[in-house]
């Protein structure tokens, strides 16, 4: 009996803290219907998380070999990637697969040629296509297959976004960006903006799973080329309770979204996704393009459902606006989280770079 009484006050406690954190995580989102929809399936992975790894949720303390920041402050993103960085230097495939895309008399036997030189990108591409996320009937087992059952645009967005995965890799050392965490949350935006697309009714969907993927380059960019500076910006959102995004606008005056943008573009990336990584904490300024907008609501999403970067105490605000223009209602999404979830694992076990 003593046992009993025991657990039923543990797990107790531990509701109380699940609702505790919950309720923190959502203070600065509004009360809506589907806010609130959103913060039942957050307790609940919240809940479970607390039992199965308790650490997860312990203050960390401060990395003794990370020396403290001493600026000087950036004046743009430009300026900032005019300083000492690591930028991840693209692969020669990525490079081949946007001359393809970029030339108006490429085939999709091209594309296919392009992709048939790297053996580790032929394989997640075939994974890819005979994985639930196409749902083709017969099997998928050559590449020239794979793009002219996907199409030209969506096999080299595919592509595109496999490639650019594996530029996130582990750095030697202390890390205050955990880098299975980004990849985790980079699929999961991913895949969740996909099928809002697709819910929403957008044909090339694959463009927002590639959008997804590559939305967080920023932050990236920030806490590996610099992790003094990283750092910073983790303690100043702690220390405010604000969202990682809120503390890069008061310490740099721009934020891990203008960053991405401007590498993208640097890159010489398709347009949507540039788009799509400079405005999703502010898709106002893009109002036009619907890039922006879904994965600002993907990475909302993605974030409340667990699969988050373990940077920010807060998840900032849904834009209702943007979210409400798609047609999606919050019912018809939360009846597919199940099924998304599945998808997001089996994705992350196709593409995990490590």
């Amino acid at each position: 009996m003593q046992e009993i009484d025991q657990t039923t006050t543990l797990n107790q406690q531990v509701k109380d803290a699940a609702i505790k954190y919950v309720r923190h995580l959502f203070s600065q989102a509004d009360d809506s219907d589907f806010i609130r929809l959103l913060k039942k399936e957050a307790f609940k992975n919240v809940y479970k998380k607390m039992i199965v790894e308790p650490d997860e949720f312990m203050p960390q303390p401060r990395p003794a070999d990370i020396e403290p920041w001493t600026g000087p402050k950036p004046d743009s993103p430009k300026d900032f990637l005019k300083s000492k960085l690591v930028l991840p230097s693209l692969p020669q495939v990525l490079v081949e697969i946007q001359k393809v895309v970029k030339d108006p008399d490429s085939s999709a036997d091209d594309l296919a040629a392009v992709i048939n030189k790297d053996p580790k990108l032929v394989a997640a591409i075939l994974r890819l296509a005979n994985s639930a996320m196409y749902n083709f009937r017969t099997e998928v087992d050559t590449t020239s297959r794979a793009v002219a059952l996907l199409g030209f645009r969506q096999a080299s967005s595919l592509a595109l976004g496999t490639v650019s995965l594996s530029l996130f890799k582990r750095s030697d050392g202390p890390q205050v960006l955990k880098v299975e965490k980004f990849w985790k949350h980079a699929i999961a935006c991913g895949v969740v903006a996909q099928e809002i697309a697709k819910m929403a009714g957008f044909h090339d969907s694959e463009r927002f799973f590639v959008a997804g993927m590559l939305h967080d380059i920023g932050i990236y960019v920030i806490f590996e080329s610099n992790k003094s500076l990283g750092l910073e910006v983790y303690e100043l959102a702690r220390k405010n309770g604000n969202s990682l995004y809120d503390a890069e606008m008061e310490l740099l005056g721009f934020s891990h979204a203008a960053l991405g943008g401007v590498i993208l573009q640097d890159w010489n990336f398709p347009k949507s996704l540039v788009v799509a990584a400079a405005a999703h904490h502010n898709p106002d300024k893009a109002k036009e393009d619907p890039d922006a907008g879904i994965i600002h609501v993907a990475d909302f999403i993605s974030r409340a459902l667990g699969y988050h970067l373990g940077l920010s105490p807060v998840l900032g605000v849904l834009d209702h606006e943007i979210y409400e223009s798609f047609g999606v209602s919050g019912e018809m999404f939360i009846d597919m989280i199940p099924e998304v979830q599945k998808l997001i694992d089996e994705i992350f076990e196709i593409l995990n770079p490590a």
